[in-house]
């Protein structure tokens, strides 16, 4: 008798020890009946979804399931028991008057037939991991800071839309935007406002499409917006327009910033027939916008890819000129106006094409935008003009100083200046024998901070500093105010109608007065005749260079030149007849983009 009570205790706390484990056990067991309907619940179960066993039994607890789920959880559970295949299933259920997620798994047991007698269940809360799972999936295919679509997302949707446009004969039109003046904000109020802006830009384009297409940032301060089913380009470039309504004004540091969109646009399938080559199209057509003024839309042309097929060209030639060394420097005098002495030279880039031909800078101007190439020219310029400078002065000639042109990408390297003094310490050459010659254009676009520092340090090191072209920019009394700047070039477009047209003499005679109250050296582009020599002498001009006194010359023949300019010679060449117009452009070019004809 001791030993039958002991063995139904020992099978008492055995039971107890099974129930525990399942009630205990974060899963939540059930059973079912052969056709599937529910028979027991743990009461765990039942506390969790707020539901009565007899309301729960069979399929009651459907009606705890989110009405979005019940159909496919239904279908799920169908085929299993049709089929007899264990079942897993994600649901939501109401657990605590919220919806939860919960992963559903059913096994069946067989009697020794193979017939299905009962299903044994369980459901887990697998919420957070859903949740989890979900914000992975929406980071990937979203701007974390716009909350719009990236580029993943815009690509898989671009792809479908042109899958779809296949059959159904419809216009795809791919827009790619970026805001003006985006940079200018972060470098003077911040990133923060920057991010600001972003996401103000980011809600009026969701607003102004809503309904009409897919709005993405691509990343940085570019935008994409996706239209399908449009009818024509008309109407492309009409839904394109809205986006330059979108226009803000900040105030930072003095200045106001005017921020709005300029947008490109391509259109499936007369501008590509697959999503990168619309892409790039819509890019092409971006950059045309952007170059044209900014804070307009437009259209792809297949001269745009032309055009860009060009720059392309350019860049491989001077890339190949630098790499075999046939970039050449040739230079053009200098010359006093008052006495006819020659007081330096301007140094001008050419270059040898295969066959041996002297080319002009105009043929490979595109170069100049591109920050690798662009340093490898001014780098062997610079080296060339100073190990010119050093021979010519080892033979005792007086060269006066020599202009270098500097390009707005050479000026964005953070170490130019410190690398232009290394070259002029390893030649002996003297800061003030030299001048660096640069464009209001190096004051454009991103890395306008790196060019201020660069000039400074430039000043701090006694170089002397030109401002060519004067006149031909948008903001040059600003720059001649705020720039170390101590000579003043007055662009050929002026002189040369300084004779003939009383606005040009006019403009010209208020450039040279500027620049003596600015106690600045003027010097006058682009002289080709003599009475255009004369009537600036009268009106104060200090100095002129062109073709009226020389064309550009090689290196090799500028001792004979120096040698030949006497003071006699040089007098009568002020008032004597124009030469002829060299072949390789008009006098005065520089290498720098902005100074080719």
């Amino acid at each position: 008798m001791t030993s039958e009570h002991a063995e139904i205790d020992l099978l008492r706390r055995s039971m107890e020890n099974l129930r525990l484990i399942v009630e205990y056990n974060p899963q939540l067991p059930w059973i079912a009946d052969a056709e599937g309907r529910i028979i027991d619940f743990t009461d765990r179960w039942l506390e969790n979804t707020g539901l009565e066993r007899d309301e729960a039994a069979g399929s009651g607890w459907l009606s705890a399931t989110h009405p979005d789920d019940v159909e496919p959880v239904t279908q799920r559970v169908a085929h299993s028991h049709a089929t007899g295949e264990p079942f897993d299933v994600r649901v939501r259920l109401m657990v605590n008057d919220q919806y939860r997620w919960m992963r559903a798994q059913a096994y069946p047991r067989r009697d020794d037939e193979g017939r299905i007698i009962r299903w044994y269940g369980y459901t887990e809360d697998i919420h957070e991991s859903v949740l989890i799972e979900e914000q992975i999936r929406w980071n990937a295919d979203h701007d974390s800071l716009t909350e719009l679509p990236n580029r993943a997302m815009f690509n898989a949707c671009l792809d479908k839309a042109l899958g779809r446009a296949l059959t159904d004969f419809k216009k795809v039109g791919v827009f790619l935007l970026d805001i003006d003046n985006f940079k200018d904000v972060n470098d003077l109020m911040g990133h923060h406002a920057g991010d600001d802006l972003l996401k103000s830009f980011a809600a009026r384009l969701k607003a102004i499409f809503a309904g009409e297409g897919v709005v993405a940032r691509l990343g940085g301060d570019e935008f994409a917006i996706l239209i399908e089913n449009a009818d024509n380009r008309q109407q492309l470039a009409d839904l394109a327009d809205r986006a330059l309504t979108i226009r803000e004004t900040l105030f930072a540091a003095g200045r106001s910033l005017e921020c709005r969109v300029s947008v490109g646009v391509a259109a499936f399938p007369e501008d590509g027939r697959v999503a990168t080559e619309l892409l790039r199209h819509a890019d092409l057509a971006l950059y045309r916008a952007k170059s044209l003024g900014r804070g307009r839309v437009q259209m792809f042309e297949q001269s745009l890819l032309e055009d860009m097929q060009e720059r392309v060209a350019m860049i491989n030639r001077a890339r190949t000129a630098v790499r075999d060394g046939t970039i050449i420097s040739y230079y053009q005098p200098k010359v006093s106006l008052q006495t006819g002495e020659l007081v330096g030279f301007e140094a001008l880039l050419r270059w040898r094409d295969s066959c041996g031909t002297i080319r002009s800078p105009a043929e490979i101007y595109a170069a100049f935008d591109d920050h690798d190439v662009a340093d490898m020219i001014g780098q062997t310029m610079t080296s060339q003009v100073f190990s010119d400078m050093a021979a010519w002065r080892a033979r005792g000639l007086a060269v006066g100083h020599v202009a270098i042109n500097v390009s707005s990408a050479e000026l964005r390297r953070e170490r130019f200046a410190g690398r232009l003094i290394e070259t002029m310490e390893r030649f002996s050459i003297a800061p003030d024998s030299i001048e660096i010659e640069i464009t209001e254009g190096v004051f454009l676009g991103a890395g306008s901070d790196a060019v201020r520092r660069s000039i400074d340090e430039l000043h701090m090191c006694n170089i002397p500093l030109a401002l060519d072209d004067f006149g031909t920019g948008f903001a040059s009394l600003t720059h001649l105010r705020s720039l170390p700047v101590s000579t003043l070039k007055i662009d050929r477009s002026f002189v040369s109608g300084v004779t003939a047209r009383e606005s040009d003499g006019a403009i010209v005679s208020a450039l040279i007065t500027l620049g003596r109250a600015l106690n600045m050296k003027v010097v006058a582009e682009g002289v080709e005749e003599a009475d255009q020599s004369i009537r600036l002498r009268e009106m104060g001009c200090d100095y002129a260079q062109g073709f009226y006194f020389s064309r550009p010359a090689p290196s090799e023949t500028i001792p004979a030149l120096i040698q030949s300019w006497s003071e006699n010679s040089a007098v009568i060449s002020l008032n004597r007849r124009a030469v002829p117009r060299s072949s390789l452009g008009r006098g005065g070019e520089g290498w720098a983009g902005s100074r080719i004809a």
